[in-house]
């Protein structure tokens, strides 16, 4: 019997969810999806085919109304729940949360409403509430149509923290999927920072090499501590990390490269670099990727929203999306080498 899931997913990046959802899942239904969600059915788990994705979640009701009246009708749906969790105590999931979100951010509960849906959670699971150390979640969740779901966490795992000026990794793996990944791909990230989106790249997706540079001789460390992790132990010798100036990337013949997926400075946000540092850094990259690049060769690129591009007869434009990254305003721009 086919399931309806939900994953929410980096702000703006729906469209290329919605492709990648189809390529990898087999749906019975087309997906639908909004600014940072996606809502589709399938018989089949997605389990980690959704790595682009900050989670998954069975869709137990849904709603028409927003999150508070929503979230009360949703207590015969609750009392209905078919885990089962009675016969599992000392071996097996004991407890639970209740989370409540807006569109974008957690929002409050009334009391009684949160009490009466712990309350039938409780006792249709055998779970009890602990906000500490839950062993499941459920969520009410308002879309920003209005629409609200009553949801159970169908994978546990939890993004790391970010570094300032690191990407979360659902991101950099959009980026990475954004150039039509082949196995034959050269594939290079010239500003890496601490390499989310060239490990991604080499961790979940084919390639024949890939490259990984940074000026900042500490985040190239950074990149080859985490190549020596087990999940990499049979592409380090198909990965390299080297402290390299992006805007000289002589090491590399023309047309070397077949695939760049990067996120250059912004300046608009980072501090000591200036917006107009930034644009004309980004100018000069865009020379440099055009050298590096053969002809179809893949380019995706993250700008700051506002930010001007000079393709000069030397890229053709793909697709743009207006994305949001830690919440600051960005563009993502794929670019195709003429």
């Amino acid at each position: 019997m086919a399931q309806v899931w939900f994953a929410p997913h980096a702000a703006g990046f729906g469209p290329l969810v919605a492709r990648l959802v189809a390529r990898d899942i087999p749906l019975s239904s087309p997906a639908s999806a909004d600014d940072s969600a996606l809502v589709f059915r399938s018989a089949e788990e997605p389990k980690a085919a959704l790595r682009y994705c900050r989670g998954l979640f069975r869709v137990v009701a849904e709603s028409p109304d927003r999150l508070e009246r929503g979230a009360r009708s949703f207590e015969a749906a609750a009392a209905s729940l078919a885990f089962q969790a009675r016969g599992e105590r000392g071996r097996g999931p004991s407890t639970f949360v209740l989370r409540a979100f807006g569109p974008d951010d957690p929002a409050p509960l009334p009391p009684d409403t949160r009490r009466a849906l712990e309350a039938a959670i409780a006792g249709a699971t055998g779970l009890r509430p602990d906000s500490a150390k839950p062993d499941r979640e459920y969520r009410v969740q308002e879309r920003a149509s209005g629409r609200t779901y009553f949801l159970e966490r169908a994978s546990f795992e939890r993004e790391a923290p970010t570094r300032p000026g690191e990407l979360p990794r659902t991101t950099c793996r959009l980026l990475a999927e954004l150039t039509d990944p082949g196995p034959d791909d050269v594939f290079l990230d010239p500003f890496c920072g601490y390499g989310g989106i060239a490990l991604e790249r080499a961790l979940a997706l084919p390639y024949r090499f890939v490259f990984a540079a940074d000026t900042d001789q500490a985040k190239v460390d950074s990149v080859k501590g985490e190549m020596e992790g087990k999940a990499f132990a049979r592409r380090r010798k198909t990965f390299f990390a080297k402290a390299r100036d992006a805007l000289d990337a002589t090491a590399f013949e023309p047309g070397f490269v077949t695939a760049i997926a990067t996120d250059p400075p912004w300046g608009l946000y980072e501090g000591g670099q200036g917006a107009s540092e930034a644009e004309s850094l980004l100018g000069l990259f865009m020379a440099e990727a055009a050298r590096l690049l053969a002809p179809g060769g893949r380019l995706a690129l993250l700008v700051a929203r506002g930010a001007s591009l000079d393709l000069a007869g030397r890229f053709a434009l793909r697709e743009s999306l207006d994305v949001l990254v830690s919440g600051k305003k960005a563009r993502v721009f794929r670019l195709d080498r003429v």
